[in-house]
């Protein structure tokens, strides 16, 4: 029944056209950590950073991944070689190893696409790109396989996130006017769950049994893959699960399942879920289980560390923008504006400028000819205003531009 229901959608969706004005929030993703052992490779809202966890240190990877400073990552994995694989919005799937970047080829030049990234038995990659997923044997856009929106081809449907079973089974997850749970095995689709409702269902997991887990909005979803029967866990039937919007899951070694939501971290240990959170716990999108710590991403690019059932908020602001300001005690730039020219002294002379806005973005890389001492004027030519972050030689300064 369920392939049969599968060919009737994709006859179809030859007649019907996707409107673009039923697409997701193209602003959301999900999906963000990826871990090697020694480091956290992380998506944050400007780039990708690195967090080596025994230093407690992150740093800006951008430049050593070839990365444009406006660059949006939509998902970003990690294989058993530690080959690391990234995506970029509107230019495709990049892996980088040994010290190198490699551009995949493949690319789905569109606003409203967006990629997953599972990894086979084999450690091949396999990846989606809006509505098509890819095995290792295709290397451009469109191309492999297509999945239809369940109930309604007029509406474009987005594959949110897929994975492996142990049986080498991919399992994928589809954002449409209805939430869909495809099974592709032995070359072929097919459909196991159709869930009522439009809205993202951000992440999948599977469990040491091969059964499914993922959320939509307030609710978690469990699919017995052997009884093909679901069912739904939620606040309304079970006082301890709280009130939430969940998004990203994992599993860690003991086959507990983690959620990450709006206000909390959950817990499901296989009979009873827990719910824990801390101050500044506010919209976790993704998360990553590590040997007995739990790894959260909150969409203001903090990082959380959950051990011995407490919580260690880390912030990676400075390394989301790549500077890191000077202490006044240790500075020795000055620097002002006046009448559209920026004006630095800096008592070790002067090498090199850049000038940020707040949010870290480059404005300007002037290059001035090296000078020993004294004051360097140099015009701005910029339609800004408020504080700007100048970089001179390795000391970053404050100054507002009015």
């Amino acid at each position: 029944m369920n392939t049969k229901l599968l060919l009737l959608l994709i006859i179809s969706s030859l007649f019907f056209l996707p409107t673009r004005s039923e697409t997701l929030d193209t602003s959301i993703y999900f999906n963000r950590i990826a871990n090697d052992g020694e480091n956290l490779w992380i998506a944050t809202s400007k780039g990708i950073i690195k967090y080596n966890k025994e230093e407690d240190k992150a740093y800006n990877v951008c430049e050593e991944l070839g990365l444009d400073t406006e660059d949006v990552i939509h998902s970003i994995a990690i294989d058993k070689s530690n080959k690391l694989w990234f995506s970029v919005k509107n230019k495709g799937v990049y892996y980088y190893q040994d010290g190198k970047t490699y551009y995949r080829k493949g690319v789905y030049k569109d606003d409203y696409v967006r990629y997953a990234f599972a990894f086979d038995c084999n450690d091949s990659i396999w990846v989606s790109a809006g509505g098509y997923y890819t095995g290792p044997q295709y290397n451009e856009y469109p191309a492999g396989y297509n999945t239809p929106d369940t109930y309604s081809p007029t509406m474009q449907p987005t594959i949110m996130d897929m994975e492996f079973d142990s049986n080498n089974n991919l399992w994928i997850l589809i954002y449409g006017e209805y939430n869909t749970l495809l099974c592709h095995k032995n070359g072929n689709t097919y459909c196991e769950s159709v869930i009522e409702g439009t809205t993202l269902v951000p992440s999948i997991t599977i469990d040491k049994s091969n059964n499914i887990w993922y959320s939509v909005r307030d609710a978690i979803y469990y699919y017995d893959t052997s009884t093909h029967n679901h069912t739904r866990y939620w606040h309304d039937t079970d006082s301890n699960i709280p009130a939430a919007h969940f998004f990203g899951s994992d599993i860690d070694d003991d086959g507990n399942v983690w959620f990450t939501s709006s206000h909390y971290l959950l817990r499901y240990d296989g009979k009873d879920f827990k719910w824990w959170n801390c101050y500044g716990y506010h919209e976790a999108r993704s998360i990553v289980c590590d040997n007995n710590i739990v790894w959260v991403l909150m969409s203001d690019d903090a990082l959380c560390k959950f051990e011995d059932n407490s919580f260690t908020r880390i912030v990676l602001k400075d390394a989301v923008t790549g500077i890191e300001e000077s202490s006044a005690e240790e500075s020795n730039t000055k620097a002002y504006v006046s009448n559209g020219v920026l004006y630095i002294e800096n008592s070790e002379g002067v090498n090199s400028v850049t000038v940020y806005d707040a949010m870290g973005r480059t404005l300007l890389t002037p290059n001035p000819s090296p000078v020993e001492r004294g004051e360097i004027a140099i015009p701005l030519n910029l339609n800004v205003k408020g504080l700007l972050l100048v970089k001179v030689n390795n000391e970053v300064v404050k100054v507002i531009c009015e």
